[in-house]
């Protein structure tokens, strides 16, 4: 082993001038450096000629080749993802590079390199109640760990390639694939939902791409001459199901907090609720996508806060955004909006606001690529039934937390109302609810 193989392997890519002064005993001098890096084999070179860089091909594995679909519905390659030694991978592209790809570079963004897989491919991370299933057979098929996170990043990658899913976001490792099944009318949407929902119950996976571990699907609702991709939560049959009724009743808030934050100005998901088959549906239109085929992309602050060595709370949201403001990955716009999101998730007593609830859109523009998406998952989480035992938290008054938001407090009111007067809701519900909404009026 030569001794720029034995310096790549151990510390990764580096600049040329960086890996001379590494190895420079071994050549005495820069001339015998540049020949023995001519005679290197799985030798990657990176950057210009001005400012060249070099890295290891890590050996086994295969490169993968990356698409992203535009708003249009067209796929186009935009290059390659190489895994190089010492964890590391980079992207060869066969087009102009996309700014947001320089996130997450390494020297200060010089080095174009990743450690660990790039934050942009997360998305072929399977999480939630749809991953788990996905998750499940893959892992048996293959031999690996139950737990996708104990996969290493070589397995994530060549999963995704070998089985087709709706990858969320606009990325795809070879050209992205359309699952079939997935169309329904809203003449055969009641019928069509009972059904996926107790398919999804026998563990069986109906669509794609949604994370949560509230029981889901997805699917494409055909309206007249236009489609809506979806995603759609259900609760448990209610009728006598202490545990079903109170997630129905949170779901209709989470349904409400869309429909009233849309109202005031904040961009959330589109959402509609109805009760069928003795469940309670949630339909969420998906904001990653774009009529039939077309997609945008997106992120969860997880992978963003990881890329940028965050080690901080892991349930939370402002400190998290408030360290990648400070290094500039976003701009303070976004940490304001990300301040208010928050106390309007508190006083909605949704203790669940973990970093994959809340989510950017990836864009072309530079430095700031990355601007918040559509709320999503603003659930009061609080009052759910517990994941272990199933046992229904009894309501009771919470404090309201001390906030100068106005505007968030007037939202939680409002949220609150309209709740308590929602037709959908059990009686118990509607009772705390105006409750809350009279304490949360108070506090202003």
């Amino acid at each position: 082993m030569t001794a720029i193989i034995q310096a790549l392997a151990r510390w990764g890519a580096m600049k040329s001038g960086d890996l001379y002064e590494r190895v420079k005993d071994d050549f005495g001098s820069q001339r015998s450096f540049e020949r023995a890096l001519a005679d290197t084999p799985g030798l990657l070179r990176l950057g210009s000629r001005r400012f060249r860089a070099y890295a290891l091909c890590r050996d086994g594995v295969e490169s993968a080749s990356i698409y992203v679909r535009n708003e249009a519905g067209e796929d186009h390659l935009l290059g390659s993802l190489v895994a190089l030694a010492a964890d590391q991978w980079a992207f060869e592209q066969v087009q102009e590079a996309k700014p947001w790809m320089q996130l997450g570079w390494l020297g200060q963004g010089e080095l174009p390199v990743y450690q660990g897989l790039p934050w942009f491919m997360d998305a072929f991370r399977p999480a939630g109640f749809l991953g788990r299933a996905w998750v499940r057979q893959h892992a048996e098929a293959q031999g690996w760990p139950l737990d996708v996170e104990a996969w290493t990043d070589e397995q994530i990658v060549t999963a995704a390639a070998q089985v087709p899913w709706d990858w969320r976001g606009n990325l795809s490792i070879g050209p992205a694939i359309d699952l079939p099944d997935q169309e329904v009318t809203l003449a055969n949407r009641n019928a069509e939902y009972a059904i996926r929902a107790d398919r999804a119950m026998e563990g069986a996976v109906i669509g794609a791409s949604a994370e949560g571990e509230q029981p889901k699907f997805t699917a494409v609702v055909a309206e007249a001459e236009t489609v809506r991709p979806v995603i759609v939560k259900f609760s448990g049959r209610i009728g006598g199901d202490a545990a079903a009724r109170r997630w129905a009743d949170v779901m209709v808030t989470e349904a409400i907090a869309n429909q009233v934050m849309t109202l005031h100005g904040i961009a959330a998901a589109s959402t509609e609720v109805w009760i069928h088959d003795d469940r309670l549906f949630l339909e969420t239109t998906r904001f990653d996508r774009v009529g039939a085929r077309g997609r945008c992309g997106m992120v969860a602050l997880m992978p963003l806060a990881r890329t940028f060595n965050y080690h901080g709370p892991q349930n939370g949201w402002v400190r998290a955004v408030a360290h990648l403001e400070r290094l500039g990955v976003v701009d303070a716009s976004q940490l304001q909006l990300t301040e208010h999101l928050a106390t309007i998730g508190h006083l909605l007593l949704n203790n669940d606001m973990h970093m994959r609830n809340l989510s950017f859109l990836v864009g072309d523009g530079w430095p700031h690529a990355l601007t918040l998406s559509p709320v999503y998952d603003m659930t009061p989480m609080r009052w759910v039934p517990s994941a272990k035992t199933g046992l229904v938290p009894p309501l009771q008054e919470e404090p309201v937390i001390a906030t100068d938001d106005i505007d968030a407090k007037l939202i939680a009111a409002e949220i609150w109302e309209d709740t308590a007067r929602h037709a959908l809701v059990s009686d118990e519900w509607r009772s705390w609810a105006a409750s809350r909404a009279e304490q949360v009026r108070r506090a202003l």
